[in-house]
């Protein structure tokens, strides 16, 4: 089957929606003798942060010449971007072997009338790629944890970065319930790390204690101390690092700390790594989408702010960026988010805010966008396309462009293409 013909079956599939359990996830990988029973891996949870946290870890053991596999979602670079080999997508050629190797197994399962989703294939698909060719995994969960597609592993280190209100219909409508799902991924005897607090930390802490694995908490075991939007001091057992970022905004401090001690517990385990590697390879780490230049003149940033806390943390990197530009805000997310307080938010805090909706099953129609009853009038973007294209024009100014990571996907290819287009016309 060529990889056409595959990305082509991935789509047909579309409609095989989220199931509950585990089984089908387990059927697979016990078909194809369980990859992942010799793979390390490190394990991340949480509302926001899991992207960042796990470019910052990727990124340092790549700089200590380690092979680094990554599980993540969603993707910017289709159906091979959910699993990246030392921040690559995985090449159509190991991609493709691995889905004939998996192939017979989901036929199997959609005979019985239990086909598994893209999203529980791509998970074991990535364990299969991964086997003999990387010598760690960092697999982030795609939602909660307990009944998460990746909650078949056996890590090395777990880490829940941010519990907050998202997904609520799924995960529960209590910051408590919320917990409890991410808290699902602590494993006996298996350090965990976090930077949560509050009565969702009283659950972790709680579920730790039954695990008997330990639990090293940001502003205990580990701080860090901000200085500009890019520059912090991390400090751990009586150590202080400067480290100055790559990613912007003062919230990759807290990921980037949580990053560097879960890399600490590594080296404690026996990982060869170095400080100065450590360090150079998270000041390095990049990550698309999150707050992310794609154009200049006028500046165009895109940001996958999908929640109220992602919403929180632009709102606070915008109001401290020392700009002269104007800022200009296009919004777009599922309607399954909270997205009139997101607007509500965003139209509090920031001028000049724009609303818009995208081609998706999941994403709200302009009728529903319309009615959706907000504090202030919203002002509607019918065609977001035509919106980027007159931008252009407002050379000394900057655009926010937010939201749903699927839009911000969108958005990227479409930016791209009229960038090639000017150049092709010049």
């Amino acid at each position: 089957m060529l990889f056409e013909q595959i990305e082509q079956y991935f789509n047909n599939r579309e409609t095989i929606g989220v199931q509950p359990g585990l089984e089908r996830v387990k059927e697979l990988l016990k078909f194809v003798d369980y990859p992942d029973k010799d793979l390390p891996t490190i394990h991340i949870a949480g509302t926001n942060g899991k992207g960042s946290t796990s470019q910052f870890i990727q990124s340092a053991l790549i700089a200590n010449d380690y092979k680094v596999g990554s599980f993540t979602s969603p993707s910017f670079y289709g159906i091979r971007g959910f699993i990246q080999m030392n921040n690559e997508p995985v090449s159509e050629k190991v991609f493709s072997q691995a889905f004939q190797k998996m192939l017979p197994a989901i036929e199997m399962l959609d005979k019985d009338g239990n086909s598994p989703s893209n999203f529980e294939i791509l998970t074991v698909l990535s364990f299969v790629c991964f086997e003999n060719n990387v010598d760690i995994a960092v697999v982030e969960a795609g939602m909660g944890g307990m009944w998460d597609t990746t909650n078949v592993i056996s890590p090395i280190v777990t880490v829940i970065t941010t519990i907050s209100y998202d997904h609520t219909a799924l995960l529960g409508e209590t910051l408590v319930e919320i917990a409890e799902q991410k808290a699902g991924i602590i494993k006996p005897l298996i350090p965990m790390i976090t930077g949560v607090n509050g009565t969702a930390y009283d659950i972790i802490e709680k579920k730790t204690e039954e695990m008997n694995s330990p639990l090293f908490v940001l502003d205990k075991d580990f701080t860090y101390e901000s200085i500009t939007m890019n520059h912090f001091k991390f400090n751990i057992s009586n150590q202080q690092f400067d480290i100055d970022l790559d990613m912007n905004g003062k919230h990759q401090h807290y990921n980037a700390s949580i990053a560097l001690y879960v890399l600490h517990i590594l080296h404690e385990q026996g990982w060869q790594l170095t400080e100065d590697k450590i360090i150079k390879g998270v000041e390095q780490a990049r990550l698309p989408g999150r707050l992310e230049k794609i154009h200049s003149n006028p500046s165009i940033i895109v940001d996958g702010a999908h929640n109220m806390e992602g919403i929180h943390s632009l709102i606070d990197t915008i109001k401290r960026q020392d700009s002269k530009s104007g800022h200009h805000i296009l919004f777009a997310a599922f309607k399954d988010k909270d997205v009139r307080n997101m607007i509500n938010c965003l139209q509090s805090d920031l001028s000049n805010v724009n609303v818009t909706t995208f081609d998706h099953v999941r994403a709200p129609s302009f009728e529903e966008l319309e009615q959706l009853e907000t504090k202030q009038p919203k002002r509607i973007v019918y065609d977001w396309k035509k919106y980027l294209e007159t931008i252009f024009e407002n050379k000394d100014e900057c655009y926010y462009i937010t939201g749903s990571l699927h839009f911000i996907s969108l958005v990227k290819q479409y930016v791209n293409d009229l960038q090639r287009n000017m150049l092709n016309d010049s």
